[in-house]
């Protein structure tokens, strides 16, 4: 049986419908994702249209796969030349086992619906809501732990990493106050690292 989160959502965005001669970028991720999408677009608009698949289904959840196919086989036909995938968040139940299986199997599928470029992150830090300098000792490790999956299986697929992880240690003044999230500043860093790395993949 499927444990599903306490609150499900997911939000497809295409930012240009009609044919462009940029490139297509597919952004696939949690809320993290969705905090720094806009700035990530700003950053790519003149090389690229950016898309974003936002979820909250964590891999080994069937219904990702669904998610996936509507925006990667979509019957329109668009081609994406890179996708960036960032998910480990949720899903808290799952084992580290469970999750690189999981993670394996998204990858899997993504690189049989065709994209050139497929560019892993990592997992970005979790802090203590009442002290934001200090990292949340359970979630975290957990973070850590699902981040060196990731590392392993970029390395197994030759695909890009993309570190959203170190950056955002000891860095306080980027939290927006409940542990997981940020803030415009926060975002806007992310959005820098992201589009650094998409470029790096596509150039």
């Amino acid at each position: 049986m499927i444990q599903l989160e306490k609150r499900e959502w997911c939000e497809f965005w295409w930012e240009e419908t009609g044919p462009s001669p940029k490139k297509r970028i597919l952004l696939i991720g949690d809320s993290i994702t969705k905090g720094y999408y806009p700035y990530v677009k700003e950053r790519l608009q003149n090389e690229a249209v950016v898309d974003k698949l936002a979820t909250s289904k964590a891999v080994g959840n069937p219904s990702l796969l669904r998610e996936l196919d509507y925006m990667l086989r979509h019957p329109i036909g668009y081609r994406y030349d890179a996708v960036h995938f960032n998910n480990g968040l949720h899903g808290q139940h799952l084992s580290v086992e469970e999750y690189e299986r999981g993670m394996e199997e998204v990858i899997r599928y993504v690189v049989e619906a065709g994209p050139p470029f497929i560019v892993l992150a990592l997992c970005t830090p979790v802090t203590e809501v009442k002290a934001p300098d200090r990292l949340d000792a359970k979630v975290n490790a957990m973070v850590m732990e699902r981040n060196q999956a990731v590392r392993q299986l970029a390395a197994q697929y030759a695909l890009s990493l993309n570190d959203l992880y170190t950056p955002m240690l000891g860095r306080s003044e980027y939290g927006a106050g409940d542990g997981y999230h940020f803030n415009e500043q926060g975002r806007q860093a992310q959005a820098e690292l992201t589009a650094q790395a998409i470029m790096a993949a596509i150039v």
